[in-house]
Parts: structure tokens; C-alpha cells; sequence
């Protein structure tokens, strides 16, 4: 009699979330991004693990992100390996200074920024945010933020003289 894999279905869900938690946990412990307190690391691995098996966009958003982030990775290596072989002295030594790493690193944020609309198909609606201009809360956070701004500049100046 052969086995049959319907029922792993069941526990599919089940998997993934141990998937996301554990690749989460450990890029947090790893990276030390949040230090090394190991219960902040399990309770935002548990959070976005959730979010994952919530939120079936959020699956789709992976797949698709991850397709096209595995191509721009081969192909920076490619550029990167044929920038090598240009003549001249130590032509990689463009990548020694850090403008190069933050032009990727930007390029990838435009990247997740871009994937994530045509997933989730997001556009901005301008008049939205035209309204959202007219409201009350919007002239509140505009007078903290522009508070803030002039606080941070006369401080300095303020504690020298």
C-alpha cells in the first residue's frame, strides 16, 4: 500500500512556522542586531512567524522576493567577477570604498519596496494623502517633528554658552 502525502498537509502550516521562526531566531542571534537578549530575539521571531502563516500574501511576497533577490545576487556576482578581469591595477579597489556597498544596499531596498507593491498590489492613492494633509492630525505631527528639529539645533548651542 502506498503512503499518501494528504496528510501532510495538516501539518504544513505547522512547518512553516517553525521554518520562519527558526531562520528569524537565527539571523537575530547571529546578526546581534538586537544584542545578545535571547527573549526579544524569540518573541519578534514568534511575531513575524505568525504574520507568515496569518497572512498568505506575505508567502507570495517571499516567493516572489526571493526568485528575483537570487538573480540580482548571480548577477552582482557576475558584474563583480568581470569587473576583476578589467586590465589595469587592482580594479576591484571601487569596492573598497564603502559607496559601492551603499548603492547595493539601496538598489535592494528599492528592490523589496518595488516586489512588495506589485504583490500586494499597493499604489498611492494622492488624493488619500492630500486629504490626510487637511486633517488636524497631520498639522500635530508636523508642529512635533518640526519641534524637534529646532530643539535638536539649539541644544548644542545652548550647552556651550
Amino acid at each position: 500500500m502506498a503512503a499518501t502525502i494528504s496528510a501532510m498537509s495538516y501539518f504544513l502550516p505547522i512547518f512553516s512556522f517553525l521554518l520562519v521562526f527558526i531562520v528569524v531566531y537565527a539571523l537575530l542571534m547571529k546578526t546581534k542586531v538586537l544584542g545578545d537578549n535571547a527573549t526579544i530575539a524569540i518573541f519578534i521571531s514568534l511575531i513575524l512567524a505568525s504574520f507568515f502563516v496569518v497572512e498568505a500574501s506575505l508567502v507570495e511576497f517571499i516567493q516572489f522576493s526571493s526568485a528575483w533577490f537570487g538573480v540580482i545576487v548571480v548577477a552582482i556576482f557576475f558584474l563583480v567577477t568581470m569587473v576583476a578581469f578589467l586590465p589595469g591595477e587592482a580594479p576591484l579597489k571601487i569596492f573598497e570604498k564603502g559607496l559601492v556597498g551603499w548603492v547595493v544596499v539601496g538598489l535592494m531596498v528599492a528592490f523589496f519596496i518595488v516586489s512588495s507593491a506589485y504583490v500586494f498590489n499597493w499604489a498611492i492613492s494622492w488624493g488619500y494623502v492630500r486629504s490626510w494633509f487637511d486633517t488636524e492630525w497631520f498639522g500635530m505631527i508636523l508642529l512635533l517633528v518640526i519641534a524637534a528639529i529646532v530643539s535638536f539645533t539649539i541644544l548644542p548651542k545652548a550647552v556651550k554658552g
